[in-house]
């Protein structure tokens, strides 16, 4: 552990979580315009969570750091950035033609078998991130929970449309409008936890306290 000047622990904090929280939240107006008209923002959805979260992870000098730094939290940062940034180019690459000449009757394609395999090691990656921001608590209690609380939210999110218990009132014939209509509610939790939690860095980097900070070094355990 070393101690950085109150000062220093200080600035460094506000410029990562405003810059950090900024770039989250940015990310999650342009994710919401991009379930409305503006579809052309879809590509920069994703760029931007991802420098929002290695700036937050990193952070702008040690003490900014959301997981001070330590290696399973960052690394496991890190590695979600570039699962989610390359997913895209995961995706075409399995679903390119050359992959595709000679499907198996009944057997799924490589883009059905691959799909599972990103998405589970996004939601494995993301959860060991929160975990480890929740038990440093480099961010002020009850805060450093904030992004487990985040996740959880949108993985419920995006669980619900596919509970097996809608199948048979889907298949009933009966008016579903209105639940498709909750479905549609849901898909708004994606960018709203993400607007929170940018929300969350910018007032907490704005209130960073100016004081000597105790800092944990990337190898403690």
């Amino acid at each position: 552990m070393v101690t950085v000047d109150l000062g220093s622990a200080g600035r460094q904090r506000r410029r990562t979580w405003v810059l950090g929280g900024a770039l989250l939240t940015a990310s999650a107006t342009a994710m919401l315009a991009a379930l409305g008209r503006l579809s052309v923002l879809i590509p920069v959805v994703d760029p931007l969570f991802a420098l929002g979260a290695l700036v937050l992870a990193v952070g702008i000098g040690r003490a900014g750091s959301v997981t001070a730094r330590r290696p399973l939290g960052t690394g496991a940062v890190i590695g979600l950035v570039v699962v989610m940034v390359g997913q895209r180019l995961i995706y075409s690459a399995f679903a390119s033609p050359s992959v595709q000449e000679v499907p198996l009757q009944n057997s799924a394609s490589p883009l059905e078998l691959v799909f599972p395999v990103v998405q589970s090691a996004m939601l494995l990656l993301a959860i060991t991130a929160v975990v480890q921001i929740g038990r440093t608590a480099v961010v002020p209690r009850p805060w450093n929970w904030a992004p487990l609380w985040a996740l959880i939210a949108v993985v419920l999110a995006r669980a619900l449309p596919t509970a097996p218990f809608w199948s048979p009132l889907l298949s009933s014939g009966e008016n579903v409008a209105p639940l498709f209509q909750a479905f549609d509610v849901l898909m708004l939790f994606n960018p709203l936890a993400v607007a929170f939690l940018g929300v969350v860095a910018i007032v907490l980097g704005t209130r960073a306290e100016q004081g000597s900070v105790a800092v944990y070094s990337s190898s403690t355990p």
